[in-house]
């Protein structure tokens, strides 16, 4: 059984262990701990039962658009549909607050990640050249509501 829940900043080691070990520019914790303060963004937690994070989701909600900005599903526990669960909570909250447009980056060899928001609804929009500090491409995608 699969748990989510907005994130705590006790929960915050966690989440940067996950971050840590899933994305090559990991966020600081001062940049956690200003997201979970501000008012614009939403981190949401997915638990086991033992109360162990296993994936979390932030977002920003700005008027109404939402941009996803991170996710990230702790390797043990890939490809379970946790990703998806997270995602939906976003279309959920996406509904309530009327938003028509959701917004993300992906980066252009995270091929899983692009099938799983093409799977979702999301089309690619534009490339974005040498985004990510590796000089990496981003591949902007968004969803209509």
């Amino acid at each position: 059984m699969i748990h989510i829940s907005h994130a705590t900043s006790e929960q915050l080691p966690e989440i940067m262990a996950i971050d840590a070990a899933t994305n090559s520019s990991a966020w600081s914790l001062a940049w956690w701990q200003s997201v979970l303060q501000s008012d614009l963004d939403t981190v949401l937690v997915a638990q086991n039962k033992q109360g162990a994070i296993l994936a979390f989701i932030v977002w920003q909600t700005i008027v109404d658009e939402m941009e996803l900005h991170l996710i990230a599903t702790a390797t043990e526990y890939r490809q379970q549909g946790i990703a998806q669960m997270l995602m939906q909570e976003m279309f959920q909250a996406a509904s309530t607050a009327n938003i028509v447009r959701i917004m993300l980056e992906v980066r252009a060899s995270n091929h899983a990640a692009q099938n799983l928001y093409r799977k979702l609804g999301f089309s690619a929009t534009t490339v974005r050249q040498k985004y990510y500090r590796d000089g990496e491409d981003a591949v902007l995608m968004e969803k209509i509501i």
